[in-house]
């Protein structure tokens, strides 16, 4: 490996750059090669603090994207992530923040987007490297859910550190107009190369550049300090040997927390990108009709859709029957009432008794401060009838699942959209909640059983009702035709329905 420190006077530059000169010599020009090895050994003994402030991480960010200093930015972050792994082997946090430490370094990055990597994922490793975080199963949601606060740190520092004027003009330059989709697209390249032998070649490079540091700190500075730094390498050998057999087990929930993370950074660039405008593009933007989806499942199915084998039964058989019964007379019927019946105006609830799976639906009073959520297209109705709890919601990954486990057709639904309902004060709300039934379409069906909440939209009050928001999944239908397009991202509108009574027309059940 070539020597990768750099000259004297170069050192000298970085250590004016970083504004932490080590003793009173520096600041009079009397710098000598036992000062620069002083000021090495501070450098490389760990993210010079666990709780570091906006300001040091953003200017440090800013000083490791300077060459040869980069490299010495990372042998910190290397020798930081070392030391907490040696306190504990066996802590999948620490080996979690190691790995996202080694992909910020992988080579397809390139120096902008490790500096935006660095000031993304320095809240995240401060959190893996604290005690007492405990993380029960090892998968990439439950790695997401527990270090959701730092990730939002993570992504405030981003901007402040994406508003300098120096990384505007880098963009500019690098002729990126939507860095948060750049970043998110980065992500995910990250993801399909995260392997263990990227891993290790990173690690070693690093080893490579950390033991010639070592060897420049022992040679000219004092013995105490040559005896710190040879023993710092020496433990992040150690760590390397048990690389070989651990890297392996964070694979697979690092990738999946990278997608995660990615979906939450696809998020932000829909806020920052929102078109002032709102002139939604009405040439494409379109309901599919039942025909033309199911013509688009017969030359591509997606993978969220099944194809029926003859005589096999749904996996949750529609409801033959009104649940409602004289024990809940509070609760809205979801047969055909007799007032429509004869007004020939329909009820948005009529006959959706069979939107649940066969004797699975409960009678279910909501209390002030229950939160439902509703997953909605732009140009659907806030004031509906299809809803489901908060957790319910937290616990879809994408909208495959959503369609699926909730049986909604891209026909009746397009999605990109939720908003949510809180119960109000003093207020109780009567719905009927359920596994969603399967629903089918000539040869294909959704399996549905993800617990559902139907009810009368009249009985909503609007106060109740947040504005809308993006669900991170995009617009679209998830079929190869019928996907529009909108100028810029559509404004979230409240749409509200007024369901005194509605005309008899088909009405969709999502």
């Amino acid at each position: 490996m070539a020597d990768f420190l750099p000259s004297r006077q170069e050192l000298l530059n970085a250590m004016a750059a970083i504004a932490a000169p080590v003793n009173k010599a520096i600041k009079k020009g009397q710098e000598t090669l036992t000062d620069i090895a002083d000021w090495l050994w501070v450098v490389i003994q760990g993210d010079f603090a666990e709780e570091q402030s906006t300001a040091q991480i953003v200017t440090g960010t800013v000083i490791s994207m300077i060459p040869f200093v980069d490299q010495i930015c990372d042998i910190r972050d290397l020798c930081a992530n070392a030391k907490k792994i040696k306190d504990d082997l066996n802590n999948p946090w620490a080996w979690i923040g190691l790995i996202l430490t080694l992909i910020g370094l992988f080579p397809v990055l390139g120096s902008l987007f490790k500096g935006i990597f660095k000031v993304l994922l320095a809240p995240i490793r401060r959190f893996m490297m604290r005690p007492g975080a405990k993380l029960v199963q090892l998968t990439g949601t439950n790695i997401y859910k527990l270090a959701e606060p730092s990730i939002e740190s993570g992504i405030t520092e981003l901007n402040k550190f994406l508003a300098r004027p120096a990384v505007k003009k880098a963009l500019k330059d690098a002729k990126i107009t939507n860095i948060y989709k750049a970043t998110a697209e980065k992500l995910r390249e990250i993801k399909t190369k995260l392997t263990k032998q990227a891993l290790l070649e990173v690690f070693d490079k690093l080893i490579g550049y950390l033991r010639q540091t070592v060897n420049f700190i022992d040679k000219y500075g004092s013995q105490i300090i040559g005896q710190k730094a040879r023993k710092m390498l020496q433990d992040v050998l150690d760590v390397r040997q048990v690389a070989n057999q651990k890297l392996g087990e964070f694979l697979k929930p690092v990738q999946d927390f990278l997608e995660k993370l990615a979906a939450r950074i696809d998020k932000e660039a829909d806020h920052a990108y929102k078109a002032k405008t709102n002139i939604k593009n009405l040439t494409q933007f379109r309901r599919v009709s039942d025909d033309e989806e199911l013509d688009a499942f017969r030359q591509r199915k997606p993978n969220w859709v099944h194809k029926k084998i003859k005589g096999e039964e749904l996996p949750f058989e529609p409801a033959s029957q009104d649940p409602k019964t004289a024990n809940t007379p509070l609760h809205p019927s979801l047969g055909d009432t007799q007032l429509a019946l004869k007004s020939g105006y329909s009820h948005p609830l009529q006959g959706k008794y069979n939107t649940f799976a066969e004797d699975m639906i409960e009678a279910e009073v909501f209390k002030e401060g229950d939160v439902l959520v509703r997953v909605v297209a732009p140009g659907s109705l806030d004031n509906s009838i299809c809803w489901m709890r908060k957790s319910e919601f937290d616990k879809l990954k994408s909208r495959e699942e959503w369609r699926d486990k909730f049986a909604v057709w891209a026909s009746w639904n397009s999605n990109g959209e939720y908003l949510e309902y809180t119960v109000p004060k003093g207020q109780k709300l009567y719905g009927w909640e359920g596994p969603a039934a399967s629903q089918q379409r000539g040869e294909f069906y959704l399996k549905g059983g993800g617990i559902q909440i139907v009810l009368d939209p009249k009985n909503l009050i609007p106060s109740g009702l947040s504005k809308r928001k993006l669900t991170g999944w995009g617009y679209g239908t998830d079929t190869i035709i019928g996907d529009f397009s909108i100028v810029g991202v559509p404004a979230l509108e409240t749409r509200l329905g007024d369901y005194t009574l509605a005309p008899r027309s088909e009405n969709k059940s999502k």
